[in-house]
C-alpha cells in the first residue's frame, strides 16, 4: 500500500493537465483591461468623429445664420450642436463654444464631451475636444445715406448726427478683406452740394459766342452762330463795333432760331422792342454771354410778377444740382451724356457730398460738419443716393479708385440706399431756379421762378426714382423722422421703401437714433444671410 501510495504521489507531480487552466486565468486578469482599454480607445475614436461632424454642422449654421452679436452666436451654435449630437448614457457635453473672429467674418467653433466608461479606469482620460472654422457667406455692401439738412431739422441736428454715426460705426467694419462695407454721404436742402465734382456732373459754364451781325430793326436781330440761347433768356452784349449802343447792356432774347434772336429789353418792369432804327451801323466784331440757364449768372423772371409789371431777380450758379430733365431724368445715366441740373440762389446750403468710402473717421467727421438750412428737394437727395452707389457713374472726375461702384448683379453684392427727411418735398425746380409752383416754406415769390416746375411734383419724381433703383436691385429704406399727419410723405415713404419692414417712422431724437440702429443691424444681417 506504502508503494502504491508513494507511486500516485509522484504521477501527480508529473500531471500538467490542469497548466493550462491555471495560466488561462492569469491570463484573463491581465487581457480583460487591455481587451476594455481597446474598447475605449475604438469608442473615444468613433466619437470624436461623431463630435466633429455634429460641431462641423453647428458651425456651418451658425455661419449661415443672420446672428451677429456673441450671445446669439453663442446660443445658436450651442443649440444646433445639442441637436446634432447623440451620446450614450453617462457621456455628456463639458463645453461648447462658438465666436466669431477678429475678421469679422470667420466663425470658430470648440466643443468637447466625457471620455467613455465601458473598462475600468486605469488612468486618467481627457475629455475628448473637436475644433472646427467656417468662413462666414457674405456680401460687400455699398451704402448711401441721404440725409436732410433742411431748416426745420434745426432742433435734431445732433440727434441726427448721433444717429448716422451709430450707423457708419455699425456697418462700416475695420477688416475690408475679403469683403468690403462702404458708405457714402449725401446731405442736401434745396440741392445736392456736389463740391469738387460739379464740373465732371454738369459740364462746363456756358461762354460768350461771337456776333457777326446786327440789323437796324425794330426789334435788332442779332446774328450769332450757335449761340444756344432759349426764348426769353436774358443776354449781355459786349465789344460791338460800329452799333455801339448795344455795348455793355443786358437784354432779353426773343424770335430766337439757331443762329439768330432779336433784341428786347426791360424797363420800368415793361418788356418792350430794341428798336435799332435808330442806331449807328453794325461794322464788326462783339460778344454774347448767356444769362439764364447753364450760364454763371442767371437773370430771370420772378414769380412776383403780375399781368401789368415784370420783376427781375439775378442769381450766381452754386455748386448744388437741381433735377436732371429729359430722358434721364429718373435713371442713373452717366452725366457725361446725362449732365444734372444747374442751380441758381444765394448759397447752396448744404454740405458736399462723400463718395463711397471705408474710412469711419472721415465719414463721421463729414456728419459732424453737417449745418441746417433751406428748403427740401428730398427728391434730388433721393437721386444722388442712388448715384453714389451707380456704376455707371464711374469715371474721370467721379467715383474712382476705392470710390468707385461694383457692377450691377455681381455675385454676394449689396446696394442700398437710405432715404431720411422729416417733412414735404416741397422745392422742384425750373431752369436752375425754385420753381414758381414750388411748395409752402420754398423760397419767397421774388426768389422762383416765373415758371412752373419742368419735371413737376417732386413726390412724382421720387416715386418713379424709387421704382427704377429698386429696378435695378436696389436695396431702400426710408425713415420719416417727425412727420405726423403729412399723408404724402407717409405714402411715399411706405412705397419707397423695398418692403414694408425697411420704413421707419421715428417720432423724436431717441427713436431716430434706434431706427438708425435698425437700419445698420438689418443691413449687416443681409450682408451675412442674403
Amino acid at each position: 500500500m506504502t508503494g502504491r501510495l508513494k507511486a500516485r504521489c509522484v504521477a501527480g507531480i508529473r500531471d500538467e493537465r490542469g497548466a493550462t487552466a491555471v495560466f488561462f486565468a492569469v491570463g484573463l486578469l491581465l487581457l480583460a483591461p487591455a481587451t476594455m482599454g481597446l474598447i475605449d480607445l475604438y469608442m473615444i475614436t468613433t466619437q470624436r468623429g461623431q463630435l466633429q461632424d455634429a460641431l462641423d454642422t453647428a458651425t456651418l449654421y451658425v455661419a449661415r445664420s443672420t446672428a451677429t452679436s456673441a450671445t446669439d452666436i453663442q446660443n445658436s451654435g450651442d443649440a444646433a450642436l445639442r441637436a446634432n449630437l447623440k451620446l450614450p448614457k453617462g457621456q455628456e457635453i463639458t463645453s461648447s463654444t462658438f465666436k466669431l473672429a477678429e475678421d469679422k467674418i470667420t466663425i470658430k467653433g470648440r466643443a468637447t464631451i466625457t471620455p467613455p466608461t465601458v473598462g475600468p479606469r486605469l488612468w486618467v482620460q481627457a475629455d475628448i475636444a473637436a475644433d472646427s472654422e467656417v468662413l462666414r457667406n457674405s456680401n460687400n455692401v455699398e451704402v448711401a445715406l441721404v440725409l436732410d439738412t433742411t431748416g426745420s431739422m434745426e432742433d435734431y441736428m445732433e440727434n441726427l448726427k448721433t444717429a448716422a454715426k451709430d450707423l457708419i460705426d455699425l456697418v462700416v467694419k475695420d477688416q475690408q478683406k475679403p469683403y468690403y462695407t462702404k458708405v457714402a454721404i449725401v446731405p442736401y436742402s434745396v440741392g445736392v452740394n456736389m463740391g469738387t465734382y460739379e464740373a465732371a456732373a454738369r459740364g462746363a459754364v456756358k461762354g460768350t459766342t461771337a456776333i457777326t451781325g446786327a440789323t437796324k430793326a425794330n426789334p435788332v436781330m442779332i446774328t450769332s452762330a450757335n449761340h444756344g440761347l432759349y426764348e426769353g433768356e436774358r443776354l449781355y452784349i459786349s465789344g460791338v463795333s460800329g452799333m455801339a449802343a448795344l455795348n455793355d447792356k443786358t437784354f432779353i432774347a426773343t424770335a430766337v432760331t439757331k443762329d439768330t434772336f432779336k433784341l428786347q429789353r426791360l424797363k420800368d418792369q415793361k418788356i418792350e422792342n430794341v428798336d435799332g432804327t435808330n442806331y449807328a451801323d453794325y461794322v464788326s466784331g462783339g460778344t454774347v454771354q448767356c444769362k439764364g440757364e447753364g450760364c454763371s449768372q442767371n437773370i430771370f423772371t420772378n414769380a412776383s410778377s403780375t399781368s401789368r409789371n415784370v420783376y427781375e431777380t439775378t442769381f450766381s450758379k452754386t455748386a448744388c444740382a437741381t433735377e436732371r430733365t429729359g430722358d434721364h431724368a429718373y435713371d442713373d445715366a452717366a452725366p457725361s451724356g446725362a449732365p444734372v441740373g444747374w442751380h441758381y440762389a444765394a448759397s447752396c446750403p448744404s454740405k458736399p457730398i462723400v463718395p463711397l468710402s471705408t474710412n469711419k473717421t472721415t465719414l463721421k467727421g463729414v456728419i459732424d460738419s453737417l449745418v441746417h438750412s433751406g428748403s427740401t428737394a428730398g427728391h434730388i437727395g433721393l437721386a444722388w443716393g442712388w448715384y453714389m452707389i451707380s456704376p455707371e457713374w464711374k469715371g474721370t472726375g467721379l467715383w474712382t479708385d476705392d470710390s468707385a461702384p461694383a457692377a450691377y448683379g455681381e455675385k454676394q453684392l449689396l446696394k442700398v440706399v437710405v432715404l431720411m427727411t422729416d417733412g414735404a418735398f416741397n422745392t422742384p425746380y425750373c431752369r436752375g431756379v425754385a420753381a414758381k409752383n414750388s411748395g409752402d416754406g420754398a423760397p419767397n415769390a421774388d426768389k422762383r421762378i416765373n415758371c412752373d416746375a419742368v419735371n413737376g411734383d417732386p413726390f412724382a419724381q421720387a416715386a418713379k426714382l424709387c421704382t427704377n433703383m429698386k429696378a435695378k436691385g436696389v436695396i431702400v429704406y426710408t425713415v420719416g423722422f417727425n412727420v405726423g399727419s403729412e399723408t404724402a410723405v407717409k405714402n411715399l415713404m411706405n412705397n419707397c421703401a423695398t418692403a414694408p419692414e425697411y420704413v421707419y417712422m421715428p417720432n423724436g431724437g431717441a427713436e431716430l437714433r434706434v431706427a438708425f440702429r435698425a437700419i445698420a443691424q438689418d443691413i449687416n444681417s443681409l450682408r451675412i444671410a442674403k
